[in-house]
Parts: C-alpha cells; sequence; structure tokens
C-alpha cells in the first residue's frame, strides 16, 4: 500500500478517469488562457495557476497506478507526463542549487561553530577566513552536483511544460478518462 504520513495514496487508483480528465482540462486551459479574451481569459489563468497543484496530484496518482500495476501505460504515462508538465514549469523557477549549497555551506559553517570553536587566529590566521573557507567548500560541492540536477529538469519544463505538448497531453487525458469511464483505452482504440 501506498501510504505517506498516514494517507493511503492506493484509494486515488479509483479515482483515475476523473483525475485524468480534471488533469486534462487544466493542461487544455493554458492554451484557452492564451486564446480567450476578457473575463473568461482571466478564469482560465486561474485554473492555469491550479495547474501545479493539479500537477502533483497527476503525479502521485500516476506513481500509485504505476506500482499497482491496475492500469495500462496509456494511463499512467499519461499521468505522469502530464504531471511533470503542469508541476514542473514553476519549480524549474526555483533555484534549487543555489538554495542547498547555501544551506549545505551554513550548517558545515555553524557545526563548526557550535561544536569546535576556533581560538580568534589559527596560524596567524583569522578565524573569519577558515569558518568562509568551511562555508564555501561544501557549498560550492552541493551546488554542483545540484546545478546539473536542475538544468535537467529545466530543460524538461522546457519540453513538457510548453503549451503545445502540455496541449496535446491535455487532450489525450480527456479522451483517455473518457474512455476510462466506458471501460477502454486509448491503447485499444490503436492496437
Amino acid at each position: 500500500m501506498a501510504t505517506f504520513m498516514g494517507f493511503d495514496f492506493s484509494v486515488l487508483t479509483g479515482w483515475v478517469p476523473l483525475i485524468l480528465v480534471l488533469g486534462g482540462f487544466v493542461a487544455v486551459s493554458k492554451l484557452l488562457g492564451k486564446l480567450a479574451k476578457g473575463s473568461a481569459e482571466k478564469i482560465l489563468k486561474a485554473i492555469g495557476i491550479l495547474g501545479f497543484f493539479v500537477g502533483i496530484i497527476l503525479l502521485i496518482t500516476g506513481i500509485v497506478a504505476l506500482l499497482s500495476q491496475s492500469f495500462d501505460i496509456a494511463s499512467w504515462g499519461l499521468l505522469i507526463l502530464t504531471g511533470l508538465g503542469l508541476a514542473l514549469k514553476p519549480l524549474s523557477r526555483v533555484p534549487f542549487a543555489a538554495l542547498f549549497g547555501l544551506v549545505a555551506g551554513a550548517v558545515c559553517a555553524g557545526l563548526l561553530y557550535w561544536f569546535f570553536p576556533l581560538p580568534a587566529t589559527v596560524l596567524g590566521l583569522s578565524s573569519f577566513w577558515i569558518y568562509l573557507i568551511v562555508f564555501l567548500v561544501p557549498a560550492l560541492l552541493v551546488f554542483l552536483l545540484f546545478k546539473f540536477a536542475e538544468d535537467v529538469m529545466k530543460l524538461f519544463a522546457l519540453i513538457l511544460g510548453s503549451w503545445p505538448v502540455v496541449t496535446v497531453l491535455g487532450v489525450l487525458c480527456i479522451l483517455q478518462g473518457i474512455l476510462l469511464f466506458l471501460n477502454r483505452s486509448l491503447l485499444a482504440l490503436f492496437g
């Protein structure tokens, strides 16, 4: 069972068709928000803002559906890809590498300061410079490690988060969700 913090995520597998349709409408609303004018544009853009949270729900549901093996590849594949497309776009703007590097450097310098306090000078060098080196070395190493992951995430966000790809994924999600209500699948139509 897929449980986290007392919540049983396997419940989401019963809602897969509805979650696909919901995710599809949110994904398509990104394109419709660009085309609409007036109050419809504002409503569609508000729906598009919910895209991050709907993307997280799609990702969780897709992973649970994949692990439970209760759905075909079209269902969990669309859930995961559309979820990534909706969730990665806003996350790609957060500088995770810099944040993690800053935290790692601060933790290392803080631990040295609290558990092994240095005298004012060490070998004629001010302890400030030693603390600064202890901050910079882990901060730079962690930054470099996470910068690659951050750039890969930005690449996926650029591809999957673009409105043409998200729109196609959204339409496919809506079709798959409707077909699942009818006990069919997109794979059955093409296979």
